[in-house]
């Protein structure tokens, strides 16, 4: 085997100590062993191999080689093996010569000796912490993994041969017999009773003679010869594990053979005496393990003084490794795989249940050790009483330390978790119809009104628990309670607990450990105190999580019946495009359906072996788990189920969070828990009960005592603490408007207690004193990511997506909080008003967070209006608007960091809160229904107003940035930044966009409220921000005023505006004036540097006018551009006389960066321009602009791949500013406009043809730029891929309006259009052809001709372009033949006639064969179906294109096509047969219409999908937005 090989080569270095040359030497040494040998084959390999991994002193060759070997070790099945390659022979040897065959063997003696042996021997040796975890591991997972037969692999030790291959040659015989006789009985199983029995018999002589073989072998190869004076101590352990094995096979394997069941079946009685007997030896290696650790512990403390050296904790790992291999040992003995998978198998007959079967194997070793013990402790010459006792202390806890961590191991090993996914479950290769069936065991219990009434699931598990620990020994009380908490946890994760263990476990035993006011006793057992409490913090949250509300009956039954960890559920994942994000729904609704369809066999075989449906099952276990939260939740929080008395203020977690030493995460995370799980249930409970049920009246205590503790922990100082809250507020509003019909009582104080955590934990986020006194640092990172999720659970917890609005009459709980917080809110703003304060920033803060649901309050009152609603939105507008008017009356009073923290907020409250004026506008129209409506309305104005007044004046009186900003490194800007969380503009210039572009109605209310003199002070405040900017200099846009791109947004406004005051006023207005005056600002600067030089000042000011004159409104900028004049000619010239700067040796400099903007700028204003039509001035002005961008493109691909840009770089044409190809995405807009709309008139078909003369126009320079050989660009950002990628996208967005409207298409005929699509199809086609395959002999070269193909353009080639366009019809196809037949000569076998359509075919082919990358394969179905759909849909004669096209070679050599070379590639060369498969198939393809099937035949033709190719995934279309440059 390659492992191997790698093991034993030959090492340069110097010989290390323990080096892996040792395991070599072992290797070579002979396979017949003398019958003396006191170890295992394979125990020196594997202990050198160990030592030398975890030796420092051993090289990294040398760790890796002994890595190397134990992988191999680890995974080795000898047998099956042997099995599977004899199988092999049979296969392919005729019958007739397979004895002759006989005598080569199958597998190499270098496999021989027992991996399990030499684990075991490992364990019970009691060497090194890392070997003894390393042997559990090893034998946990082969027990999991193979079957038992394979699993105690002794015979090995007899050598491949002579010991494995000689027992599987001796069951094949019986097999072959007994098969034999079944023939010749006819198949009906009547075989003669004498030859069943002789084969029985036969059977039985081969059992006893490997018991009497190995298992002497097994004591022999561990050390339990005899050698060792039993009364001496070995290893520093008073117990010798080989010896204690010795006394209990003794004692125990003599009735092995008569415990089998079916004596036909002899390899379940192989597999019951195998198994047996590793239950035996495993438990033995637990019992040691923990004896030793007993000892190592002891002898720990007592030098503990001296040497302070922590002590490893490594019989932990051990138990738990050897419990789970028990375990599935256990399982795979009880429940056999039967022939119909389907089936649910039964026990097998004298099997015990799982529990009972782990109990009796260590109840065997218990007892042996007794004798042992007494045996040994005969012969000792010393102290027999001190003696006696260690021993029996040692060996009491090895007892308790088995079972327990068998009992632990049970469910962790069988059970599935329900309802969790990705939990990195190991599930064991065990048949899933016995894992189902052992499930239904562990969850089966007794009845609770039967006190003697017992289970065999977790009430069992803990009645053995009990029984094997003393709790009545203080000493050991806590290291026992401790093992008892860890196993209950453990099953609780994965099974209802009862409620009779709910009462013992929790409300007797793990409540002493959860007093948050207990003090440690202060004893020598202080951490096996600390121990017992963790383990009862983590038993009651799994006890809590384990009844999530957002469990299923479904989770639990995918769970019970084997089927998988959890439920399939769809998760959203962030960032990912729309395509992508279908694509990961498409995979997970296929793996849900199958999920489902496994998931319904599993039912119906469940339901037919047993009464009772599985799916009440799991509703009566789901209801279980939840009832057995609140009773644990009860008992923590000292509330009797019976009077609903209260056992103590301070019992249990009742004062949680209350002081420093209550606060600690383990006590409030098991609070949260058990929050999220108890108090959903409890409202359930409580539906539709009245108030004078005293037996209920405990889960009322019950909800309020654990409220109290969420509130505290809601205004903890502990941020951390704070947080835990978050989840079960959110989860008890989604309960409280999910559960019908709650009591009133229980509601109420749900109710209060989330208003009274949303008010505390706003007030305990609010800014600290003085944290605005420097507001040019950073904010604080962790204190603003804190402000956003109180802020959204503020408005999660008032959320109005569900529940009654108050229409009938039932007001929703959501609406209550809604109400009581606005309610808190509008008092304590009042409150500061009468007191001459500004209000707490808190309150604002959490007013802002209530925009989503007022706004939906407000688009709800608009159908239908409540007097509830009414008061809620009047009480928000009061408050907001009294924040407004005394942040506008202190700025002449207070400084700005008194007044910026709380603009701030209530300005993004008020840009938040514009749909609901909106709506309350409309609503204004008509009359008032009521005074409290009039009142309303009468507070949107005054509201409006002081809005619009603040923030005018906070953007006036507020810079944007106090210093320099650091947005770029940060999350979180300064703190004297004017902005929103992580956002890059002004928000009082976000809030006057809002509060005037919300709708026609908001539009009208400004007006309304302040009259046409608004204008004027937007256009007085426009000049000032713009002095400001002139005054702060260049490149410098912090200090004073905003930056350009708010101040532009005022300009957004006033145009707005403005041209509403026009409409309304038929053109004769103050508007147009004000509009007029603004427009010339950008014009005349524009002027002015029409003859001044070209720098990098002038372009910088050309480029500013640019982005001022693009924020104006579309119809100014489009009648502007009707009318051009020179003024704006200059900033078209500054952008095209900028190509002539290109450098290929210098830097980028201040020129280049604003030329750079410039080109953005310039993109903005035509597109401004175009958003009605393209006027001939545009189109001309595109077409130059796109001209001097490819003729710089072209200079610049001319240098070669290795030449250095100015221009050409990622901070000026690249990501960091636009691409090449932007202004012919110009092109593009126009043609999707005109496309969306339903209707087209002769304007439509006008400007349709304009942008085909645009195109064709600039074609002569884009596409030999595109088809530029030049390799791809490394020193510089490749111009020609986004060039591609425009160009394609836009080509294809012309093919389909021709598609859709063939008015537009017949009409474009006579322009050229069918020629045009003709040649970009060719060029489309030539790309692929730039591409070397290689040879058979030769690869690919690592430099390929042309632009690389792995990018958004080749996607944009074939998605938008190439299948598109040739179902426009033949004509386009055979353009496109013709266009590229002037390229590309090929040689004439096709004949004359299709040379062209043909090489466009073997273009595909080429594009398959490696030419695209691998996710480029996808489209080659829509590819085929839209070529077979230009052939008309003639299959004979689309088969026959593609059989010419995978003959044709070029006899002149084109790109990366060398003469006489198939145009498809070189996987195509192969022979006639291979071909003719693939167009059979290709042909059944076309008769049924599967087209999806054609890219398996392609990839099977052309050589496989090219997944290591070096490619990366598919990627998503470039970015052309401008607008903050």
């Amino acid at each position: 085997p390659k492992l191997q090989t790698a093991l034993h080569t030959p090492q340069p270095q110097q010989p290390q100590p323990h080096n892996i040359e040792q395991i070599e030497a072992l290797t070579k040494q002979e396979v017949s062993m003398s019958s003396t040998m006191e170890h295992p084959l394979l125990l020196p390999k594997l202990q050198t191999a160990l030592t030398c991994l975890y030796s420092d002193s051993s090289s990294p060759q040398n760790r890796h080689e002994a890595h190397e070997f134990l992988l191999t070790y680890k995974s080795s099945n000898v047998r099956r093996m042997i099995m599977s390659r004899k199988q092999s022979q049979k296969d392919r040897v005729p019958s007739s010569d397979v004895n002759q065959h006989d005598h080569q063997p199958v597998v190499g003696e270098e496999n021989a000796g027992s991996i399990f042996l030499s684990c075991l021997a490992l364990i019970l040796q009691a060497s090194g912490s890392h070997e003894r975890i390393f042997a559990a591991q090893t034998l946990n997972h082969r027990c999991r993994s193979i079957k038992l037969v394979e699993t105690l692999d002794i015979e090995a030790e007899d050598g491949v041969e002579c010991g494995v291959a000689r027992l599987v040659a001796a069951w094949d015989e019986i097999k072959g017999e007994r098969a034999q006789l079944l023939l010749l009985s006819g198949g009906g199983g009547g075989a003669e009773p004498n030859s069943n029995a002789a084969l029985g018999e036969k059977s039985k002589m081969i059992l006893t003679a490997w018991l009497e073989r190995y298992v002497p072998m097994l004591v022999h190869r561990c050390g339990g010869d005899g050698s060792n004076h039993a009364g001496s101590v070995r290893n520093g352990t008073f117990c010798n594990g080989a010896e204690l094995l010795t006394l209990v096979l003794q004692r125990h394997s003599s009735s092995l053979l008569n415990n089998t069941n079916d004596a036909d079946d002899s390899e379940g009685q192989e597999a019951q005496i195998k198994g047996t007997l590793i239950l035996l030896t495993l438990a033995v290696a637990m019992y040691v393990s923990a004896f030793v650790d007993y000892e190592e512990e002891h002898h720990f403390h007592q030098t503990q003084q001296q040497n302070q050296a922590v002590r490893s904790p490594w019989a932990n790992a051990v138990l738990s490794e050897l419990g789970s291999a028990l375990s599935i040992t256990a399982l795979r003995i009880r429940y056999r795989p039967l022939k119909d998978k389907n089936d649910t198998p039964t026990p097998e007959p004298s099997c015990l249940p799982l529990i009972d079967m782990l109990v009796n194997a260590l109840s065997a070793v218990k007892e042996s050790a007794q004798v042992y013990f007494s045996q040994k402790m005969q012969l000792q010459n010393n102290d027999y009483t001190a003696q006696t006792t260690a021993i029996h202390q040692a060996h009491q806890y090895a007892i308790k330390r088995s079972i327990a961590a068998c009992i632990k191991s049970l469910p962790e090993t069988v059970l599935l978790p329900p309802g969790q996914e990705n939990t990195g479950h190991r599930i064991p290769s065990v048949d899933r119809a016995c894992l189902r069936a052992a499930s239904m065991e562990l969850r089966s219990v007794g009845s609770s009104n039967h006190e003697n009434d017992v289970g065999t699931g977790m009430d069992k598990a803990w009645k053995v628990l009990l029984e094997s620990e003393d709790m009545g020994n203080q000493e050991q009380k806590d290291a026992s309670a401790s093992r008892l908490l860890a196993c209950c946890e453990a099953w609780a994760r994965y099974v209802a607990v009862p409620i009779p263990v709910i009462e013992v476990t929790v409300g007797s035993l793990a409540v002493e450990y959860l007093h948050v006011t207990r003090k440690s006793s202060g004893c020598y057992s202080q951490q096996d105190e600390q121990k017992a409490q963790m383990a009862a913090f983590q038993y009651l949250v799994s006890i809590f999580e384990s009844a999530s509300p957002s469990l299923t009956a479904e989770d639990i039954l995918t769970a019970a019946l084997g089927v998988g960890a959890g439920a399939h559920r769809n998760k959203g994942s962030g960032g990912s495009s729309g395509k992508k994000n279908s694509q990961t729904k498409n995979k997970k609704g296929k793996s849900k359906k199958r999920h489902e369809k496994r998931l319904g066999r599993a039912i119906a075989v469940q339901d037919n072996s047993q009464d009772g449906g599985s799916a009440d099952a799991a509703e009566k276990e789901l209801m279980a788990r939840r009832n057995s939260a609140c009773v644990a939740a009860a008992a923590v929080f000292g509330v009797s189920l019976t009077d609903a008395s209260i056992k103590g203020n301070d019992w249990g977690l009742r004062l949680a969070a209350s002081s420093p030493t209550t606060s600690t995460h383990g006590i409030c995370s098991t609070v949260a828990s058990a929050a999220t799980s108890v108090l959903p249930h409890l409202l359930f409970l409580e539906r539709g009960d009245g108030d004078g049920e005293s037996s209920q009246k405990w889960r009322l205590e019950l909800f309020s005592g654990i409220m109290a503790v969420i509130c505290r922990m809601c205004a903890s100082p502990s941020r951390d603490i704070r947080a835990l809250a978050y989840e079960p507020l959110m989860i008890l509003h989604t309960s409280l408007n999910s559960v019908a019909a709650v009591s009133l009582r229980m509601e109420q104080v749900a109710v209060d207690a989330i208003c009274e955590c949303v008010l505390a934990l706003a007030t305990s986020c609010g800014y600290p004193a003085g944290y605005f006194d420097c507001l040019t640092e950073n904010n604080d990172e962790e204190l603003e990511v804190e402000r956003n999720d109180i802020r959204d659970v503020a408005r999660s917890v008032c959320s109005l997506d569900s529940g009654d609005f108050g229409i009938h009459g039932q007001i929703s709980p959501s609406m209550l909080i809604l109400e009581r917080t606005v309610s808190a809110c509008n008092t304590a703003v009042q409150g500061s008003a009468s007191t001459g304060r500004l209000p707490p920033e808190t309150v604002v803060h959490v007013l802002s967070a209530l925009a989503k649901p007022l706004n939906k309050l407000g688009k709800m009152y608009k159908e239908h209006p409540s007097a509830f609603g009414c008061s809620i939105m009047t009480m928000t507008m009061v408050a907001l608007g009294n924040v407004f008017d005394q942040l506008n009356s202190s700025f002449d009073s207070r400084s700005i960091a008194e007044i910026l923290p709380l603009s701030r907020l209530a300005l993004m409250g008020a840009a938040s809160l514009t749909p609901m004026f909106s709506s309350l506008a409309e609503v204004a129209l008509g009359p008032a229904a009521s005074d409290a409506e009039k009142e309303m309305f009468a507070t949107l104005k005054r509201t409006f107003l002081s809005s619009l007044q603040h923030s005018m004046l906070s953007t006036a009186r507020i810079p944007e940035l106090l210093a320099e900003s650091t947005l770029q490194s940060t999350r979180y800007d300064i703190k004297g930044a004017m902005r929103g969380p992580g956002g890059e503009d002004h928000v009082g210039c976000i809030a006057l966009m809002r509060l005037s572009h919300e709708s026609e109605h908001m539009t009208n209310m400004v007006f309304e409220v302040c009259g046409s003199s608004i204008l004027h002070d937007l256009s007085s405040l426009y000049q000032g921000l713009k002095k400001s900017e002139l005054e702060r200099g260049f490149g410098r846009d912090y200090g004073t005023g905003v930056c350009p791109i708010s101040r532009r947004i005022i300009l957004k406004v006033i145009s707005r505006l403005a041209l509403y005051e026009m409409k309304a006023n038929d053109q004769a207005s103050e508007g147009r004036a004000i509009l007029h005056e603004l427009l010339q600002g950008p014009l005349s600067e524009m002027r002015s540097q029409k003859e001044s030089p070209l720098t990098a000042e002038k372009l910088f000011k050309v480029c500013e006018s640019a982005f001022d004159l693009s924020f104006f409104s579309e119809e100014l900028v489009a009648d502007l551009f009707n009318n051009p004049s020179d003024d704006l000619g200059v900033m078209f010239d500054c952008v095209i006389t900028g190509y002539s700067g290109l450098s290929f040796t210098s830097d980028p400099d201040d020129m280049c960066q604003q030329w750079g903007r410039l080109r953005g700028g310039a993109h903005s204003v035509l597109r401004a321009s175009m958003k009605e039509a393209i006027t001939d001035y545009s189109a001309n002005i595109i077409s130059a602009l796109i001209k001097a961008e490819c003729k710089a493109a072209t200079l610049q691909c001319n240098q070669g791949p290795e030449s250095g840009s100015n221009f050409f770089n990622d901070s000026i044409v690249g990501e960091d500013m636009v691409h090449a190809g932007v202004y012919i995405m110009l092109i593009k807009d126009s043609l999707d406009r005109i496309a969306k709309k339903k209707s087209l008139v002769e304007k439509d078909m006008n400007e349709c043809r304009m942008c085909l003369l645009v195109l064709k126009n600039v074609a002569p320079v884009i596409m030999p730029l595109i088809l530029h050989q030049s390799p791809e660009a490394n020193a510089h950002v490749d111009p020609r891929t986004t060039i591609a990628e425009a160009w394609f996208l836009t080509v294809g967005s012309l093919v389909s309006i021709c598609q859709s409207h063939e008015q537009i298409a017949a009409s474009l005929v006579a322009d050229g259009v069918e020629s045009f699509f003709g040649e970009s199809l060719s060029v489309a086609m030539a790309l692929i052809f730039l591409k070397d395959l290689g040879t058979k002999k030769t690869s690919p070269p690592a430099i390929q001709k042309g632009m690389s193909l792995d990018g958004p353009h080749t996607r944009a080639m074939l998605e938008s372009f190439v299948s598109e366009s040739m179902l426009l019809g033949p004509s386009i196809t055979s353009a496109g033949g013709a266009s590229i037949l002037s390229s590309i000569q090929v040689d004439d076998t096709c004949g004359q006639n299709n040379t062209g359509l043909y090489i466009l075919i073997a273009a595909l082919y080429r594009s398959v064969s490696g030419a695209l990358p691998p996710w480029a394969v996808e489209e080659t179905p829509s590819l085929f179906k839209s070529m077979y759909a230009t052939m008309c849909s003639d299959c004979d004669e689309f088969v026959q294109l593609l059989s010419v096209s995978t003959k044709l070679k070029a006899t002149v050599a084109f790109g990366g096509v060398r003469a006489g070379e198939l145009l498809g590639g070189r996987y195509l060369d192969v022979s006639r047969i291979h071909i003719e498969s693939f167009l059979s198939k290709s042909k059944e393809v076309c008769d049924k219409g599967d087209w999806k099937k054609i890219k398996v035949a392609l990839k099977a033709t052309c050589g496989g999908k090219k997944k290591d190719a070096g490619f990366n995934l598919k990627p998503q279309f470039t970015s052309w937005d401008c607008e903050r440059l």
